[in-house]
């Protein structure tokens, strides 16, 4: 005879929980899923974000130009180079560089701009003016190329040696530092030191 008594209550529960466990199993799965896949894009951004800076660093340097300026005027020596952080604390290097386009030369300008790279409140900043002298009431331009550091500093080849200061004045013999290392110090990564080479550099 055919039975038509259905489930019994404790079938109905073991299923339940059966269905339950496999619905749990399967949110924490994707959960997990969902987590990897944030954790890997915020990875990949904040890597791209300092190879970024990384080759905008390695483009300034290459493009060093032997041309005097002022820094920052009245406050800072006219140098072709300047590095450290005599009188600014977080400066980090200072130079003209060459490069920047004037397509058709339809303005009156060259090609020669001031950089600065500075190290505030946690941040790597590129500051960059558009001409090679600073002019009146003339602003530098802000680029914040890293975030959330700890410490960023310069250190310049000198022979054997390296120093944390370079000042390539009128006065002194130097020009640009051969190289150029830059130890960067993030808040949740091992500690990076990137090297860089200039197209020129030492005694006169």
């Amino acid at each position: 005879m055919r039975s038509d008594h259905g489930f019994s209550l404790i079938e109905v529960l073991v299923s339940l929980f059966i269905i339950s466990t496999i619905s749990i199993a399967g949110t924490t799965v994707l959960l997990s899923s969902f987590r990897s896949r944030d954790a890997l894009a915020a990875s990949t951004e904040q890597t791209q974000a300092y190879a970024q800076a990384h080759t905008r660093i390695r483009e300034d340097l290459l493009q060093w130009v032997p041309r005097a300026s002022e820094s920052r005027p009245v406050l800072d020596p006219s140098a072709s180079f300047l590095g450290g952080g005599i009188g600014e604390a977080g400066l980090l290097f200072a130079f003209v560089r060459d490069g920047w386009t004037n397509p058709g030369l339809t303005e009156e300008r060259s090609g020669l701009f001031a950089v600065r790279y500075v190290f505030e409140n946690g941040r790597l900043i590129r500051r960059t003016r558009p001409f090679a002298d600073p002019l009146f009431n003339d602003d530098f331009r802000d680029e914040v190329l890293l975030d959330g550091l700890d410490d960023v500093y310069a250190e310049f080849n000198q022979g054997q040696l390296w120093t944390r200061e370079w000042r390539a004045t009128p006065e002194t013999p130097i020009t640009s530092p051969p190289a150029v290392r830059l130890v960067v110090r993030p808040a949740d990564k091992p500690e990076m030191v990137w090297m860089f080479l200039l197209p020129a550099g030492g005694a006169i």
